[in-house]
């Protein structure tokens, strides 16, 4: 009888998957014009589960400039809200960074976090201020360690000086890079 019990409860409760993870690599983000690269390497916050503290051991971001005849020259370093890397990177031609998610916890701590060309924090967002209505937030997928919010068939983007991050119930968040303002763009299509 406490088989059968288990078995409905497990069945008929919310589903809850499990993540798996590989440890984060350095990665890089080219701009437009090739001008500016960014390489992003891993902190070590992550091993301690803190995703607030401990901002010494977070990723880091080395700016490179190519120097005009045969190489990129470093020319600024900065640690990032992340505690192991961001999932995404992506660098605007005037060298604006955005870093989107965080690895081993998607949807938790800083998701969204947009820096000025000098490496100075504009604006950075936790998933409950991206969907502050309940009803939505409830509507985000879950697993052991993440919340799935963003569309993963759908790449987030730059775009004439808007961040566009497409989000599983249906739209789109758009970023100004200069203010960090946030608009809720609602497309007719769902995300799939």
């Amino acid at each position: 009888m406490n088989y059968l019990l288990v078995f409905f409860i497990i069945i008929f409760s919310n589903h809850s998957f499990a993540d798996k993870w590989g440890s984060p690599e350095v990665t890089s983000a080219l701009n437009e014009d090739s001008s500016i690269v960014v390489r992003v390497i891993p902190g070590k916050s992550y091993l301690n589960h803190d995703l607030t503290n401990s901002k010494k051991a977070f990723a880091k971001a080395q700016y490179f400039k190519w120097n005009g005849s045969n190489a990129y020259d470093i020319y600024q370093n900065i640690t990032l809200k992340n505690p192991a890397a961001p999932i995404h990177i992506l660098l605007a031609n005037d060298g604006t960074l955005v870093t989107i998610d965080n690895w081993y916890s998607t949807g938790s701590g800083k998701v969204i976090v947009i820096y000025a060309p000098n490496g100075e924090l504009i604006k950075e967002y936790e998933l409950a201020e991206l969907f502050p209505d309940k009803e939505d937030f409830d509507k985000l997928g879950r697993s052991v360690s993440s919340i799935q919010w963003r569309c993963l068939e759908l790449q987030p983007d730059l775009r004439y000086g808007y961040l566009y991050v497409p989000h599983i119930l249906g739209g789109s968040l758009r970023f100004d890079l200069k203010t960090g303002a946030l608009d809720k763009i609602q497309p007719n299509s769902q995300c799939k």
